[in-house]
């Protein structure tokens, strides 16, 4: 979600941090994936937030015909970092976390129809980018 390896790094040293602090006061451990997803979601909206002004608008995939080629890592990432923040993060916990969308809505604090349409969001833009 970051675009950057070393970005990347420094969220998941910070979520880790406040997992481990935060571990004593967590009263449901049956809710530890969700609330941890919590953590590493608010850790990476405050980094998006610290680096938006600075932050260049991906370019469009301009790729005539997607389903001829075959889609490697980076062009994934393009596609996926074209889409806007709130609908990348709900392709990210439903499609590469595997979340139910019920799980997604606890993670993102918003009702489950919310993460529907952000996720029908998120693929109809995905089509219009990957032509």
């Amino acid at each position: 979600m970051l675009g950057r390896d070393d970005l990347a790094d420094d969220v998941s040293q910070e979520v880790w941090l406040a997992v481990v602090r935060g571990l004593p006061r967590l009263k449901e451990p049956e809710r530890f994936a969700a609330w941890l997803f919590t953590i590493a979601r608010r850790s990476v909206v405050n980094q998006l937030r610290e680096r938006y002004a600075d932050q260049p608008q991906a370019p469009p995939y301009d790729e005539p015909d997607l389903a001829d080629h075959v889609v490697d890592r980076v062009d994934v990432r393009r596609l996926v970092g074209s889409v806007p923040v709130l609908e990348r993060e709900v392709l990210v916990l439903f499609h590469l976390e595997d979340l139910s969308l019920e799980e997604c809505a606890e993670v993102l604090a918003v009702p489950v129809g919310t993460v529907k349409s952000r996720l029908h969001r998120a693929r109809r833009l995905l089509r219009e980018v990957a032509g």
